[in-house]
This record gives C-alpha cells, structure tokens and sequence, in this order.
C-alpha cells in the first residue's frame, strides 16, 4: 500500500509537470499578435480582390499565399478584373479557363519578398541597387511537341545552359528609379508609349501601374495593380505570326541530314524521367532540350534575368523576299532554301542584338555584327514609329516588325561579292584561312558599322584563274584537314610555300584607299591620271596591300611580274558597295615570270634586285655611277646577291645621279671610285654607308600624284623612314613628304624620338619621268642630289 501511495504521488507529479511544460511550449510557439497575416489573408481583408482570390483558389498557388513563404504578389483589383472580364467576354472568373488562371496567378506571384523601394533591387548578397528591371515569376511554360527529324517528339525550352534552370517568366517594370536614371520623364514616357496604349506613370508593370503598394505580410508582400496581367510571349513564339513566316523558315532552316542549322535539340534523361512522373497520361518517351546554337540570341529563352533582354527587328515576309530579291536571287536563283546556312546567319544576326534596344537609344543601337541598326549611327535617322507594323514587348526582350531588313556589313561592302559570288570561291576560302580576322574584318569596315572614310578597291582573281596558277582546295592527308594544296609545289618547286604565295595574291589585288570630305584617293578606274600624263608616260600608280608598287592606264595594270613579261592584266568595273568598287580581271597580277621563266622556280620567284638596278641603269644612263658603287661595295662574286640586302625586305631606293655623285666625291662626302677599287677598308664602308643610307628599308614610297603619303588609314604629310645605314646598332632615318603637286620629296630634316638624325637640313624632291622603276618588293628613284648622315654632336 505505502508503495502504491507513492507511485501514484510520483506519477502525479509527472503529469502535472509534462502538463505544465506541454502548456509552455504552446504559449511560447503560439503566433505573435504583432504578425501579420499571410498575403492571401492580407488581400481578403482588404476587401477589392475577390475575384483575384477566386481564381488562386482554382490553382496550386493557394497553398503558398495562405502559408510561410517569401512571395511578392502584384494583385490586380476587383475593377481590373471587371475590365478583363468584359474584354474577353466572360460573365465572372468562373468562365476563365483553368488554363489561363493558371497563368494570372503564377504570372502575379515573384520569388522573394521585394517591398516597392526595392522593386529595382537585384538580391544578390545583399541589395544591389537600381540594376533591376523585371522579377522572375512562379510561371513557366512547360514541354510542348514539335518536330525534330521528321519525329513529333517533347521540347523544353532551355533558358541557358544550365539545365537543371525552369524557363521562368519575368514580369517587367518601368520603375522610374530606374527608368528615368538615363533619360528625362518625357523620354520615359515616348519610350513606354510605343510598347503600350496605356498612360506612363513611373510606376509601371507591364502595362499595369502600382496603385496601391507594400501590403505586408507574414509571407512576403503585395502590391495592387490596375490591370489583369497575363505572360509575354518569347520573341520565338511572336515569329509564329504568319506575316513573319519567312524569317522563321529562315530560323528553322535544315541541313542535308535534316538536323537545323540554327538550333540545337539535346536529349536530357533527367527531364525525361522527371516529365515522365509529373505527366504519367502524357505517355512521354523522350524530352528534349531545345536552344538556338547559332544565332546570336536564344529566342526561346527566359534567360536574360532581372537587367537584360534581347531585341529582334525582324523582316516580315515582304522584308525578306525584297532581301532575297537585291542580294542573293543573282547567287542563288532557285530560291532562299538554297542558300547556304552560313550565309544566312549573316542576315539572320543582323536583325538581332542580345540586349535591350529602347526606341531612344535607336539611333546609337547596333546589332550582332556590329552594324548600326539605322545603317549611319549618329547621322542616321531617329526611331521613326511608322516605319514598323508590329511593335510588342516579349517577354525576353522587344520586338520590332517592319517592311525593310537591318543593312549588314557582309552584304553591302566590297567583301559581299568575295563572299556570295561562287565564281570567287577559292579567293573566298583564303580570307577565311588566312585573313579571317585582319583583311576581311577590313574589307567589312563600312558606314554600317561606323567607317565612313575607309574606301577599297579590290580586284576579283576567279577560281579559274586561281586553278590556272596551280591552286586547290583539298584534303590534305595527315593533317585531318582541308587547305590550299598547288600542283606546282612538288618536286619542281622544292620548298615552295603555298600559303605564302597565296596570301601574297590576295593582298596583291586589294587597294586600300580615302574617301571623305578633305580627301578623295579612292581608285574607280583604272584609267590614266591626267596629272602624269607627260611625268611617266601616260602610267598612274599604287602601291597595292602587300606593299608592291602597281602601274596602269587605259584599264591595263602590271605589276613587277607582269612588267617583265610586258604583259597587261585587263580590270572591268564590276559594282560599287559602300566601301569600294570591285573589278573583273583575266589575269592574275604576278611579282615573278609567271609563264616566261626558265625553270619552274623563277616561274614564282622574283628576280634579284641588282637585275633590276642593272635594267634602270641601262635605260637611264644618269645614274650609273651610283650603280657602279653599289656593285663594288655590296654585289658578291658570281651571284645578284647585295650584301645586307634580303629578299623579304621592302625597299625604297633614292638614287642620286651622275651630278650629284661628283659633287659628293668633291664634297668629300664620297671616296672616289678609284679608291674604293683598291680596297681600301676606310673608303669601301665611307662608300657603304653612303649607299645604304639611301635605301629606305620598311615601305615602298611611290611617286603616286597624291600630295600625302600612302597607302595609309589617315593622311599624313611626312612620315619619318629607317634607312638600312645602321649608326652602331640603331637604324638612321629619312623623312618622306610630297610637294604641292604631289612629288616625293627627300629629308634629313626628320625628328625621330631617341634617334640621332644628319645635324643638316635638306630637302631633295625626286626626279619624275626617271622614278617609279620596279624593283622586287622595291621602288627606284632618280634625285638630283645626294644625302649624308652625320651623328648628332
């Protein structure tokens, strides 16, 4: 019994006790009086968002508004669902499709708690501010069907490239924190009123304003809006409108083996195994990703985040046809679906850029490649609204609908003909191997894409002239890959570089040139100068890109290889572009004897510079002296070798004549022949050096008519030169300038930063009618006077 008394005494110690603490936890779990409700409680009390209530209680969505959470709702009243109810001719939210609601609710709802001051905040560790201009939504669109190889199969529309990310919705703001940070409110509202009908309020959202904000709630917060807001669609999903079918072929465009060109379908076990339990009535096998690998902006994609966006101005199908009509159809007559891939995502990226293009900032604006969208940037027109027929914000960016295509560089400058003509194919191919990114990108330079002085001339070699001269493009085994191979470069020719050779043709048929309001250099014919006339015999000059000197007159040319032979290549005018005029030419510009030669190697050599100072000095007896002292001092014994002169050097040779040798001799400037002819060790290098001062070592300097130097991106009037007299180890220099007629004139009067220049002024102009002889890699002058350097004191 006394043991009963005290177990029951014991246990009723411990019920009061787990009672009590059971009491405590309850009171100190119990809500705070102080919390406010959950954001549906919130809007409830507020008695205007009945309807918007309604249909969250058709959706999944009711859970979270009614519990714990972080959520920022934008709940439209119950006067902006009467508008919506009547516009879509439903008598109450009962009539909504279950579909639609479920898009208004999950389009209303944010991730995160954002309160209306940091609605233009990115959360990232903490608050970044003024960066934001749209909230990722609970929406997103889920698998859909479309056909990919012939197949129906599942698509999921990558938002980027990770995976494992939904394609979430993003709900845009046009907050004027941010809205108004770059332009005035004015501004503010030209730039909202052409996306949207209704007023601009600093507050917007979407086409809605916040009217009444930061309803608090123990789940996050919510701000009432003026209008039902329903998703955007992608700028994909806007190129379904049949006025645009055109470019969306362009976009869907496949291959031979039926995979696109453009986009991408990666099959993802995991969507499939996760779409396969969400769906189980779907009967779902397969799930793909699907994104656009090749072009410059992923349509389909909601990954742009809360500060970016993408803008498409997209041709509609009259655009097209016209693009098709005065560019390809001459390339490509059986129609746009013979048009190669590559060539397409030239047009198809012009009309795109991955960010945001406000009508306001239209005029600056420049797509993809880098061309401006109005085609002359600051000079051009201004956003024009009635130039476009569909003008719609998506929910990844703008779209822009027009009757006319974005200009690109690829199609309206002197590379389109290189580029789209298939009878240039293999000229084509060796920009894109060896001048991909220096030579084209130049030939590309255009107003389009802010150049408006560059102008160029090129000189179109064919493929038939190019396999004349030995050339193809084949496999080439051992290497795994395709490239140049030449006929001629085997046993006959040694070691011939073929890439060398043809890089070399490629700058030798290209002129680069000035076009703009103070200076005109640009060459449209290939007739004669009338200013050279009587200096050379009716010729004109240029130096090309490589740096070879060019003669012509009469739409004739030579170069070095073809003065030898006395042979002409004929240029036809071909078309003018923005930046240039092209030519038609019948033969190759050549630096070697070409088909005169008497072993195939000289055939793709130049010959020696001596053979060509020997050939002026014959026709132009003036000045032999100079060509007798260079053979004595730099010709070696049984070879055209100069000593301290290579064949890969660039060379310009101011040769003084006859006169004003002997004045050097009794100047005392120059040792007499005689002496030299001893072998006098003093006398030869006094004689070197006086000889290699005159050879300016880096540039031809043509005698071209032009009062600046050329060819260069700029004018200039002087430009200081390195001779191939070496003080010590340093070079010495020259200047080079032209006189009012364009004549070249010959300076010891050059500043050279660090360099110690001839303490003597003087100027020497070149002899014309005796100038402009050919040389290999070389230009050969006749002066009248003669030049010494002497070493600053």
């Amino acid at each position: 019994m006394r043991n009963f008394t005290k177990v029951f005494i014991l246990t009723s110690v411990l019920i009061v006790l787990f009672v009590r603490c059971n009491s405590d936890k309850e009171i100190y779990f119990n809500r705070p009086g102080w919390l406010q409700p959950p954001i549906y409680q919130v809007l409830q009390k507020e008695d205007r968002f009945k309807n918007y209530l309604k249909c969250v209680d058709r959706t999944l969505y009711a859970t979270a508004m009614k519990s714990s959470g972080l959520f920022t709702v934008f709940a439209p009243n119950d006067e902006a669902f009467k508008t919506f109810l009547q516009s879509r001719n439903y008598s109450t939210v009962a009539d909504i499709p279950d579909s639609l609601v479920n898009q208004i609710v999950g389009y209303s709802i944010v991730y995160n708690e954002y309160t209306y001051n940091h609605l233009t905040d990115v959360l990232r560790a903490g608050w970044d501010s003024l960066s934001s201009i749209k909230k990722k939504t609970a929406y997103y669109e889920t698998i859909h069907k479309e056909n990919y190889l012939g197949n129906s199969v599942w698509v999921y529309d990558m938002s980027s490239f990770l995976t494992g990310d939904q394609n979430y919705k993003y709900l845009p703001f046009y907050l004027s924190p941010v809205f108004e940070r770059s332009r005035s409110h004015a501004e503010a509202a030209d730039d909202y009123g052409i996306f949207y009908n209704t007023p601009y309020t600093g507050n917007n959202v979407q086409s809605a304003s916040i009217i009444s904000k930061d309803l608090l709630a123990e789940n996050g917060v919510a701000h009432e809006v003026d209008q039902v807001l329903e998703p955007l669609p992608t700028i994909e999903k806007l190129l379904n409108d049949p006025d645009y079918s055109a470019f969306r072929a362009l976009i869907n465009k496949t291959g031979t083996t039926g995979d696109p060109y453009f986009k991408t379908y990666l099959y993802s076990k995991a969507l499939t195994d996760y779409f396969r339990q969400a769906m189980p009535t779907k009967n779902i096998d397969q799930v793909y990703l699907k994104y656009y690998s090749g072009l410059a902006v992923s349509i389909n994609s909601e990954g742009s985040g809360e500060q970016g966006g993408f803008t498409l101005f997209a041709p509609n199908n009259k655009a097209v046809q016209k693009f098709y009509d005065e560019k390809l159809k001459m390339f490509y007559p059986n129609g746009m679906e013979t048009v190669p891939g590559d060539v397409m995502s030239y047009f198809i990226n012009a009309q795109m850029i991955g960010e945001l293009v406000w009508p306001g900032d239209y005029k600056g604006s420049m797509n993809s490649w880098g061309d401006f969208f109005n085609g002359k940037g600051a000079k051009g027109d201004a956003f024009n609204k009635t130039n476009f027929n569909k003008i719609v914000p998506a929910s990844n960016g703008f779209f822009y609908g027009s009757d006319n295509y974005v200009k690109s560089r690829h199609f309206e400058t002197v590379f389109t003909e290189i580029l789209l003509n298939p009878t240039y194919n293999l000229f084509s191919t060796a920009f894109t191997t060896y001048f991909n990114s220096t030579l084209k990108e130049e030939l590309l330079k255009c107003e389009l894409n802010g150049y408006t002085q560059e102008n160029y001339t090129v000189l179109l070699p064919s493929d038939d002239l190019l396999k004349a001269d030995g050339f193809s493009w084949s496999w080439i085994s051992g290497s795994n890959t395709y490239g140049f191979l030449n006929s001629n470069s085997a046993a006959n020719l040694g070691s011939f570089d073929v890439a060398a050779r043809m890089q070399r043709l490629v700058r030798s048929h290209i002129f680069k040139r000035l076009k703009n309001e103070q200076v005109n250099c640009a060459i449209t014919s290939f007739t004669t100068d009338p200013s050279f006339t009587s200096a050379y015999g009716g010729y004109s000059y240029a130096v090309n890109d490589f740096g070879d000197m060019i003669r012509y007159k009469d739409g004739k040319i030579q170069m070095l290889g073809n003065y030898d032979e006395n042979d002409w290549v004929t240029a036809t005018p071909y078309k003018t572009f923005l930046n240039g005029q092209v030519f038609k030419i019948d033969k190759l510009l050549q630096y070697s004897r070409r088909n005169s030669a008497p072993t195939e190697v000289e055939k793709y050599t130049s010959q020696a510079l001596f053979v060509y100072l020997q050939n002026m000095a014959a026709a132009n007896t003036n000045i032999s002296t100079f060509i007798n002292y260079l053979t004595l001092c730099l010709k070696g014994s049984g070879s055209n070798d100069l000593a301290g002169i290579s064949a890969d050097m660039m060379l310009t040779l101011f040769i003084p004549n006859n006169a004003a040798m002997t004045k050097a001799v009794k100047n005392g400037d120059l040792p007499t022949y005689a002496l030299v002819s001893t072998g006098d060790a003093a006398a030869r290098l006094k004689a070197t050096k006086f000889i290699l001062y005159h050879i300016i070592n880096g540039k031809e300097y043509v005698d071209d008519g032009l009062t600046y130097i050329m060819p260069n991106r700029e004018v200039i009037t002087e430009e200081v030169a390195p001779t191939l007299l070496k003080d010590i180890v340093d070079n010495t220099y020259l200047a080079i300038s032209k006189d009012a007629s364009g004549r070249l004139i010959v300076s010891t009067k050059a500043q050279h930063t660090g360099r110690n220049l001839s303490t003597s002024i003087k100027s020497v102009p070149i002899t014309r009618i005796r100038s402009n002889y050919f040389g290999p890699k070389a230009v050969l002058h006749e002066i009248n006077d003669y030049f010494i350097y002497s070493k600053v004191k």
